[in-house]
């Protein structure tokens, strides 16, 4: 008879699968949405191919209002963290520059 930590593992190992499986379905009708609704505005969906470097400055997700929406570009980007902690950082580093003696 199968060990039951053996038969649990299988099914978890299944279970992520699936849910990986699901995952990527629904990013792909996500992009399928955002390809209709640029074709709709008549974008065209070449134009829209993401380019190398950021299209706004560093720190720009430091100051955007809240209650907008973020921008699509910024959700792939790699340095979204820091761009966000940009301004603060900056302000940190002011603070304790003035207090060293």
């Amino acid at each position: 008879m199968a060990d039951f930590g053996m038969l649990f593992t299988l099914i978890l190992v299944a279970l992520t699968f699936i849910i990986v499986g699901m995952c990527f379905i629904v990013y792909m009708m996500i992009i399928g949405e955002r390809e209709k609704r640029m074709r709709a505005e008549g974008v065209p969906v070449s134009d829209v191919e993401p380019e190398l470097g950021c299209p706004h400055y560093f720190g720009y997700l430091s100051g955007f209002p809240l209650d907008q929406s973020i921008p699509d570009e910024c959700f792939g980007c790699v340095d979204a963290v820091q761009c966000m902690n940009q301004k603060r950082d900056a302000t940190e580093a002011e603070a304790a520059e003035s207090t060293e003696p």
